[in-house]
């Protein structure tokens, strides 16, 4: 999780491709300009049962002045030996 937060914030859309799922992969994603300035993540709890783990964690974000944050429970498939994100639901 922590390499996929850095990615995000770094712009490096092709390894946020080669760690997502081919199952669950948007055929339209793309990190367009709009992504935001990424200022902080928190790891909240972590998990895995077999081959399927879970993360949840806050990531705090700045859009111009202001400052959000996203909270999410994201989940993980381990396949010959690497994690790939396959989905997340966002906590309220």
């Amino acid at each position: 999780m922590r390499s996929r937060y850095s990615a995000y914030a770094r712009g490096r859309e092709q390894y946020l491709r080669d760690t997502w799922h081919a199952s669950s992969l948007p055929s339209d994603f793309n990190l367009s300009d709009d992504n935001p300035t990424w200022l902080q993540l928190q790891i909240l709890a972590t998990g895995t049962h077999g081959n399927r783990g879970y993360v949840h964690f806050k990531a705090y974000f700045q859009i111009d002045d202001d400052i959000g944050v996203m909270e999410e429970q994201s989940h993980f498939v381990r396949e010959n030996g690497r994690w790939y994100y396959l989905d997340g639901e966002a906590v309220e």
